[in-house]
This record gives C-alpha cells, sequence and structure tokens, in this order.
C-alpha cells in the first residue's frame, strides 16, 4: 500500500517548453530545407553541366590551339561525340605496314547526331596533285596552302599530302590526309581555313607519332592560302 502510493507520487520528467518546442521545429524545417535546396541546386548544376568531349578531347586529342577554336566555328558546338576511341599510335602502325586506307581515323559527331560532322581517312600515296590533274577532276576550285608537299580545301572536304618515309620498301613515302565535313557554319572562305587547320592538326600529331615531323613540314598554324585553281 505505500509502497504503490510511492510510485504514483514520484515526479513526472518535465515537459519542453513551447518556445523550446517552437525552435526545435524551426531548426529541423530550415535543416531540411537547406538539404532539399542543395539537392535540387545540384541536380540543376548536372543538367547545366556540358555533355561530351570538348573540341581538345576529340580525336586521341590531337585538335588543338586555333584548330580547335576553328572546329567549334565550323560546328557551332561546344561538345562533340565519337563512336570509338581513336588512338593515332594504331592509326600510325596501321600506315607503317600497309597502303590500304585507314577510314575514320578520327570521327567527330554533334551530340545525338547520327552522321559525322568531321571524318578524317589517311593512306599512302605515290605522288600527290597538279595543276593537270586538277583540270581533269569534278572540282570547280581548289584553294591550295602551303602545308607539307600539297593542301588543298575544295567542295565540303579538304586534302593534305606530307612527306613520311616508309620504313618498308614496298610502301609509298607519302601520307595522304582526307577531311569530310556535313556541317558549316561559316563563310566559304573561313570554312576551307577552318577545315585545313583541323586536318593539319591532326596531321601534326600523326607525323609525330610516326617518327617524320621533320619531312612532314606541318606548320603549327595555318598559312594563308598560296592559290586558288580554278576551271578555265
Amino acid at each position: 500500500m505505500h509502497a504503490s502510493l510511492k510510485s504514483s507520487q514520484e515526479p513526472r520528467p518535465k515537459p519542453l517548453a513551447r518556445g523550446t518546442l517552437l525552435i526545435a521545429s524551426v531548426s529541423l524545417l530550415v535543416l531540411t530545407s537547406a538539404c532539399s535546396n542543395s539537392d535540387g541546386d545540384r541536380e540543376k548544376a548536372n543538367k547545366e553541366k556540358p555533355k561530351g568531349l570538348s573540341a581538345t578531347k576529340v580525336c586521341d586529342a590531337s585538335i588543338s590551339g586555333q584548330a580547335a577554336q576553328d572546329l567549334r566555328k565550323l560546328t557551332g558546338a561546344d561538345t562533340f561525340e565519337q563512336t570509338d576511341e581513336v588512338k593515332l599510335k594504331s592509326v600510325a602502325e596501321k600506315l607503317t605496314s600497309s597502303s590500304s586506307t585507314v577510314r575514320n581515323a578520327c570521327e567527330i559527331y554533334l551530340p545525338n547526331a547520327d552522321t559525322p560532322a568531321i571524318q578524317i581517312d589517311f593512306t599512302r600515296r605515290t605522288e600527290y596533285p597538279t595543276r593537270k590533274s586538277f583540270e581533269s577532276s569534278n572540282a570547280n576550285d581548289w584553294t591550295i596552302f602551303p602545308i607539307g608537299r600539297h593542301t588543298r580545301a575544295s567542295g565540303s572536304g579538304a586534302d593534305i599530302y606530307f612527306s613520311c618515309p616508309a620504313k618498308s620498301k614496298d610502301l609509298p613515302d607519302l601520307v595522304y590526309g582526307n577531311l569530310f565535313t556535313s556541317k558549316s557554319s561559316l563563310p566559304k572562305n573561313d570554312t576551307d581555313i577552318a577545315k585545313v587547320a583541323i586536318l593539319n592538326s591532326v596531321s601534326r600529331n600523326l607525323a609525330k607519332t610516326l617518327g617524320c615531323s621533320e619531312e612532314a613540314r606541318l606548320p603549327e598554324e595555318v598559312p594563308s592560302p598560296s592559290a586558288h585553281w580554278t576551271k578555265r
């Protein structure tokens, strides 16, 4: 009887003051809101962050300097995609052992596009084009640049020929690079220079990988055109 009475009279825990409860509730709300905003900001930043590769990362990082700027101007894009990881070492190995064309040595896509905006092939050739060969070609005009043995821009493409002695006597000593583009957001003259700049940059790095930079004579910057061939 006494024990039961004593138990019922033990002091109960003191309830929290109303102000304390209010402060705790506000603190929890602020913390929850901060976490929510942080997640939202992070999600927004991820959406706004450009996806794909930059101009200096495509094609085994072989497009740099002015050529990278020209790639952005030519395509009107800042990020790009490629189907496979391009390695210039692999391209060089094929050109060292065979005269077969290395297709899609550098292939650049715009995001969500089905066809490449830039496609570059390489092969070995025995000779480079002359004025006589131009007259018998289907092209109406060529813009000639003093790069390598012969460099030109015409239509939707650009060609480059540079010396690169082959280790095998059965292989020609000229490397030929061809660039094709399906897109241009520049005037024709600027388009020609941009195409040549991109092709020259990739070719310059390829020549370095092949070990023939001195013979190739490919400049860092694209010089002004040296001639403009048109059909007579």
